[in-house]
């Protein structure tokens, strides 16, 4: 007889939902994602038939508050529950938390994971005990093509205008200005969501469908935030020898967290480029393929879900 399947449903973001439905199934789970229902009934009758039937609750990013849909569905059903934490998440449950609306019930019911160690200290100081596990970042690539001839800085800014709210979309139209022998890209924000004029020297290039081929002009890759998970893109820039300026600490990063050091570690890598000194960035290869190759990440979290239904299985 075939041995059953163990299932797993996933809620929260559809980028990492389906990306995680896909990697599980292929590692033997009856894996399903269902997408955020909205005010829809029947979609919230199919989430909670979908979590009657599940072996194990996973969410990608959730709301932790009293009354929010992860806390009732905690009170309703012993289904093991995980959160995995990725970013803006955080900075909601730390309002709910200074609020005093954070649910103890999520807070202390579920097993919590986080993709950045940062996310894990801001979430200890709400009470909650999380720990680091890598999310499978599908872009990564498995070689370097040589850095372009031409320096080059790409810049991300997203469309949304609530998405916006942690970029320093001031230091990104500021620093075409003040380095006009600096070419500039950014992505995905189309021109006109922008204030005009723009520098000439920067390009906007809209949504992106070949990062493979955008990397590959790119010699930097500039993540200016005030708040953060692990930044997908600057893996996967690392992954293929480019630099990068982010406002957070990681290996084979310049750190930079205001304007001027930003600027800063622009110019001096543009300087190295023209000199001929600057190189593939090896240290941050190096890290990407031990940290966070995809197919050693996805089977971390198979198996740490395996662990979650066995100790849930021992308690009866």
């Amino acid at each position: 007889m075939t041995e059953a399947r163990p299932r797993v449903l996933i809620l929260g973001l559809p980028y990492f939902g389906s990306m995680l439905s896909e990697v599980l199934a292929q590692r033997g789970w009856e894996a399903r994602f269902l997408a955020h229902p909205g005010r829809s009934p029947r979609a919230w009758l199919d989430v909670v038939a979908a979590v009657a039937r599940a072996d194990v609750l996973y969410l990608v990013s959730a709301r932790g508050e009293r009354g929010s849909p992860l806390d009732r569905l905690l009170r309703w059903w012993r289904v093991p529950a995980v959160v995995h934490w990725v970013g803006t998440d955080v900075l909601i449950a730390r309002e709910a938390y200074r609020k005093g609306a954070l649910s103890e019930i999520v807070a202390g019911s579920a097993l919590h994971w986080a993709d950045a160690p940062w996310l894990v200290d801001e979430l200890r100081e709400m009470g909650i005990r999380s720990e680091v596990v890598p999310l499978p970042v599908p872009g990564i690539a498995s070689g370097a093509p040589p850095l372009p001839a031409s320096f080059r800085v790409l810049f991300y800014l997203p469309v949304d205008a609530f998405d916006r709210e942690v970029f320093d979309m001031e230091t990104m139209l500021r620093l075409p200005r003040e380095l006009p022998d600096v070419a500039f890209v950014l992505i995905p924000s189309p021109a006109e969501s922008l204030p005009a004029p723009l520098p000439s020297n920067l390009e906007t290039l809209g949504w992106v469908t070949d990062m493979d081929a955008l990397y590959r002009e790119t010699t930097v890759l500039a993540r200016l935030v005030a708040h953060d998970g692990m930044p997908f893109m600057v893996l996967e820039a690392l992954s293929r020898g480019r630099h990068a300026v982010y406002s957070y600490e990681l290996p084979g990063v310049v750190q930079a967290q205001d304007y001027e050091a930003v600027k800063e570690a622009i110019t001096r890598l543009r300087d190295a480029h023209a000199q001929g000194h600057l190189g593939l960035n090896e240290a941050g290869m190096r890290w990407v393929a031990e940290s966070h190759a995809p197919g050693p990440a996805a089977d971390t979290i198979d198996r740490r879900l395996r662990e979650v239904l066995t100790r849930h299985a021992s308690r009866g």
